[in-house]
């Protein structure tokens, strides 16, 4: 009965210690992949962003000043804001056109809301992307379709943006998703976050 049991113990220690290998082997070996996929996304959401530029660079600076903002980025005035990444926007001949920036807001109705926003050189934004959002179906998510997403691209970036929920914004203002107000302000809590990195830190 003994030498059963230890048998046993064994065999479940072997077949336990394979699959873990197993699985470890499966994990690493999808890594690369799915980092490569999540790459390549990003980046199909930076030239929507930023159409005019056909690269980004990141540089050690940038980099050390969505570091250094981390600590301060709650006390902007946006809520519960993040500044993800910074990087610049180029042109075919290396010239920088403006910045991209990631930043995320954790108060959308289903969690965070990671967008992306260019800022021209001109201090206006080109545009308005998402790296991250599960809003509600029908409400929240029309976050994405043109008709709220477009109105972006133009607006003056010199300042924060204002939501209003009575429609014909002006350049500074951002028209809300009708039924849809955190994801919303969400949205735009995480854009003026940008504005304000860039027009603070950055320029």
């Amino acid at each position: 009965m003994k030498n059963t049991i230890i048998k046993d113990a064994i065999t479940l220690f072997l077949i336990t210690l394979i699959a873990g290998l197993a699985l470890g082997g499966v994990h690493e070996m999808t890594l690369e992949p799915i980092a490569k996929a999540q790459e390549e996304a990003a980046n199909v959401t930076y030239r929507e962003v930023f159409p005019e530029m056909t690269s980004v660079q990141e540089t050690d600076e940038l980099d050390a000043l969505v570091e250094s903002v981390q600590a301060d980025a709650a006390n902007w005035g946006y809520g519960k804001v993040s500044i993800d990444g910074a990087m610049e926007a180029l042109d075919a001949s290396g010239n920088k056109l403006g910045y991209i920036v990631n930043a995320s807001s954790k108060e959308g109705y289903g969690g965070t809301v990671q967008i992306s926003t260019g800022i021209d050189a001109d201090g206006k934004l080109t545009g308005l992307g998402f790296l991250s959002i599960s809003e509600t179906p029908g409400l929240g998510m029309r976050a994405k379709e043109p008709e709220f997403r477009d109105q972006f691209a133009g607006k003056d970036a010199s300042g924060e943006l204002a939501l209003i929920k009575t429609g014909g914004a002006n350049e500074k203002q951002i028209d809300a998703i009708s039924g849809a107000s955190y994801t919303s302000g969400a949205v735009t809590n995480a854009l003026n976050a940008a504005i304000h990195f860039v027009n603070n830190y950055v320029s």
